[in-house]
């Protein structure tokens, strides 16, 4: 990734926008290839949401080694950055339907308070189970290992 920024650095101000938004682009296209992967994989049986199985394809593709991150990490970045936006629609949605919700609000609110503590509870054991912790291997790791996390910035 540094390579590709000294490199970049030394193109012109337009020239870099363009790549920029070629990146931007070319990823945000194959997020939405692998978004209607999945949803044609849901309607032809699959039992899981289109969404989900499009991002594990995305991620059995970028494990072999057919999709680069590089080709997918801007655009999921700016996503990511905007990802408050896209909660707008629902959030006037859900005031839409103030009654219904006025109604159910004990119960919505009891099922999420159930599902948030199942899913922190699964989450906790089966990181527990893939992730055996050893004390040890954390010390011994020392400051190097912040200075891994720089190449993925």
């Amino acid at each position: 990734m540094r390579g590709q920024q000294k490199a970049s650095q030394s193109l012109p101000v337009r020239a870099r926008t363009i790549k920029r938004m070629v990146d931007i682009l070319r990823g945000s296209l194959l997020l939405v290839a692998f978004l209607f992967l999945g949803q044609g994989a849901h309607r032809l049986g699959l039992p899981i949401p289109g969404s989900v199985a499009g991002l594990l394809f995305l991620f059995l593709a970028m494990t072999a080694g057919v999709v680069k991150l590089r080709w997918v990490e801007r655009a999921a970045g700016l996503f990511l950055h905007h990802m408050v936006l896209l909660f707008v629609p629902v959030t006037v949605g859900l005031m839409e339907v103030g009654p219904l919700l006025k109604a159910s609000g004990v119960a919505i609110a009891a099922s999420l308070v159930v599902s948030l503590l199942a899913t922190l509870i699964a989450t906790a054991l089966l990181s527990r189970w893939l992730l055996p912790y050893d004390v040890n291997s954390v010390v011994d790791a020392g400051p190097d290992m912040l200075n891994e996390q720089d190449d993925f910035e």
